[in-house]
């Protein structure tokens, strides 16, 4: 969706870039990541960068197309520190500095889907204590569940896309 707001903690967010990579490669940092989605067979990846309506927390999900369950599963196994979905800049605004700062990276998945997440802070800090790396990874569950986890179900359930009005 375009924009979306949390119902628990009423933060908003709003969409501000987004790609589709059919070279999953050129999706994702790390040599690992890259072989894991080959071997896995990637089709696609599709990616999209929030920022909180606070503007200050930005952050990318990608959402990847695997053959089986067992391959997203073993993909998000080599996702750390060097492996890890490459944040999508914005052309403007504070989400064009996505990826400038430390982040935290997150991954998980549904079915044959690999859906990683990428989060920093707007003004470039470190997330060094642990309120601060909790306010990053709300940040990625939060989009995770309003986005990919939403649309994801739907067509598992019913194997078509959703409509644009059931995932707004």
């Amino acid at each position: 969706p375009v924009a979306f707001t949390d119902e628990t903690d009423k933060t908003s967010y709003t969409l501000v870039a987004t790609k589709v990579d059919k070279t999953c490669g050129n999706a994702v940092i790390g040599s690992t990541l890259v072989a894991a989605l080959k071997a896995g067979k990637c089709t696609q990846v599709v990616r999209g960068s929030y920022v909180s309506g606070d503007n200050k927390i930005m952050g990318t999900i990608g959402v990847i197309n695997l053959s089986t369950t067992n391959e997203a599963h073993y993909a998000g196994k080599d996702v750390g520190q060097n492996d890890f979905i490459a944040p999508l800049t914005s052309k403007t605004g504070v989400a064009s500095k996505l990826g400038n700062g430390t982040g935290i990276v997150e991954a998980e998945f549904k079915g044959h889907y690999l859906i990683l997440t990428w989060s920093e802070f707007v003004n470039g800090t470190n997330p060094t204590t642990t309120a601060e790396q909790n306010q990053l990874k709300q940040f990625s569950n939060d989009v995770v569940a309003e986005t990919a986890n939403i649309d994801l179900s739907q067509r598992m359930v019913t194997g078509a896309a959703p409509t644009p009005a059931a995932s707004s």
